[in-house]
């Protein structure tokens, strides 16, 4: 949740003068903690779509924090890789058949 609040935080301050990356990052930002829900919560089944949706969504916040120029921008950015990681160690292993 701090990720989703920091890229929020980022997408007001980038909103007047490129409201795409900012639509395009809270979009993102605040997919990754809704499918991490649902891969902890889901059945097995499911839990590998999940699994690559929030994945997907950190890349996304990540490669959008890349667009702005700022020290916030890149240590979301990074943040963001880390938690991809973190994400595929700990919940990726599970997903897997």
């Amino acid at each position: 949740m701090a990720l989703t609040r920091e890229a929020y935080a980022l997408a007001e301050d980038v909103r007047k003068r490129d409201p795409e990356t900012a639509q395009r990052l809270r979009k993102a930002a605040v997919a990754v903690p809704a499918h991490i829900a649902a891969a902890v919560s889901d059945p097995k089944e499911k839990r590998r779509e999940h699994v690559h949706a929030a994945r997907g969504a950190l890349a996304e916040v990540a490669r959008q924090a890349g667009f702005v120029p700022s020290e916030n921008s890149r240590e979301l950015a990074r943040r963001a890789e880390t938690l991809e990681l973190s994400v595929l160690f700990e919940l990726g292993a599970e997903a897997l058949p």
